[in-house]
């Protein structure tokens, strides 16, 4: 039998980790990197989110480096490749020096080669169950966004389509067919 050892948030603050890693539930998983596509896309929608997000001051935005804690009582750190957070419920002062302690209120996950997915299902239900209240699940091959808000029907949207910030960003806008360009 081989012994695990649980880790902690605090632990997990202090390790001089490389790469990408993310905690779940004590277990301490490595992450592959983005493929170029879907590093680039990402890198897309980060710009477009930042260009509507930062003149207006709505809040804050982390790229695939930032980790969330999602519950209070596990030891659940999650990386999503974009996150934001109300300027309201952002972390202030001395909080900004370790992991959020909230779920984002707009994940984006943008899907790579490497993604398997089981592992892209587990965490959507576990955005969902930690209370995130929109999630964009960007698919390169198929060119669409999956739209999953909270108490609304699941929306897959096309190039032909606009994707709406719904009520965590209202006024934002995008063409779904510019996030692929």
């Amino acid at each position: 039998m081989v012994a695990t050892t649980r880790l902690t948030i605090e632990a997990l603050e202090t390790l001089p980790l490389e790469g990408r890693w993310e905690l779940i539930d004590g277990e301490l998983v490595k992450r592959s990197p983005a493929a170029d596509e879907s590093a680039s896309i990402g890198a897309t929608i980060i710009y477009l989110l930042a260009a509507f997000v930062r003149p207006r001051g709505l809040g804050r935005l982390y790229n695939a480096e930032g980790g969330f804690v999602l519950f209070p009582d596990r030891p659940t750190v999650r990386v999503p490749d974009i996150a934001f957070v109300l300027a309201e419920r952002a972390p202030q002062g001395k909080a900004r020096k370790s992991f959020p302690r909230l779920a984002p209120d707009l994940v984006v996950e943008v899907l790579s080669p490497s993604d398997r997915t089981s592992d892209v299902v587990a965490k959507l239900e576990m955005y969902q169950e930690a209370g995130v209240r929109l999630i964009w699940l960007v698919d390169p091959d198929a060119m669409t966004v999956t739209v999953i808000a909270a108490g609304q029907t699941t929306r897959v949207l096309h190039a032909g389509d606009t994707l709406d910030g719904g009520d965590v960003l209202p006024g934002f806008s995008v063409a779904v067919a510019e996030i692929f360009a």
